[in-house]
C-alpha cells in the first residue's frame, strides 16, 4: 500500500475471457461477483488472487505469470545466461602487500550450470551481430 492505494494494481477490471496485453503478459479472466463484506471491507471477485493453492503451500508472496512473447522470453535468457560473477575476499595484516591477480581470478571465478555446459559443448557463448 502507498498512500492508501494498492501498488499491486489491485482492483483488477473484471474480464470476460483471458487475453494477452501488449507486453505479453496475460490479463486473466474475472467473473463479476457479488461482493462480499469483509469485517469493515467489501470485496468481490476482482480483489482475489487466481492462484491461492501457491501462496498457501509456500506461504509468501507470490506472482506467477505466463509470458508468451518475445519480449519476455529474451528478458528471461538475459539473465540465464548473463555470465558469471564472482567475489572475493581476503583478510591479512594491515601494511601487508600480498596480491597476486592471476590467482584471485582463478579462485574468484564463478561459471554458471548453462554456461558451463555451452563451453563443454565448445559452443559459441557471445553473438556479435554484423551490422
Amino acid at each position: 500500500m502507498r498512500d492508501g492505494q494498492c501498488c499491486k494494481s489491485f482492483p483488477k477490471q473484471f474480464k470476460d475471457d483471458t487475453e494477452e496485453n501488449v507486453n505479453g503478459y496475460p490479463i486473466y479472466r474475472r467473473r463479476a461477483t457479488e461482493p462480499v463484506q469483509v469485517g469493515k471491507y467489501s470485496i468481490d471477485n476482482r480483489w482475489v488472487v487466481p492462484y491461492p493453492w501457491l501462496l498457501k503451500k509456500f506461504n509468501a508472496h507470490i506472482n506467477v505469470e505466463v509470458c508468451v512473447s518475445v519480449k519476455s522470453v529474451k528478458y528471461i535468457y538475459k539473465y540465464v545466461y548473463k555470465g558469471h560473477d564472482a567475489a572475493s575476499v581476503k583478510i591479512q595484516k594491515e601494511g601487508a602487500l600480498d596480491h597476486d591477480e592471476i590467482l584471485s581470478f582463478v579462485e574468484g571465478r564463478y561459471v554458471s550450470a548453462p554456461e558451463a555446459m555451452w563451453r563443454l559443448n565448445e559452443f559459441n557463448c557471445r553473438i556479435n551481430p554484423t551490422l
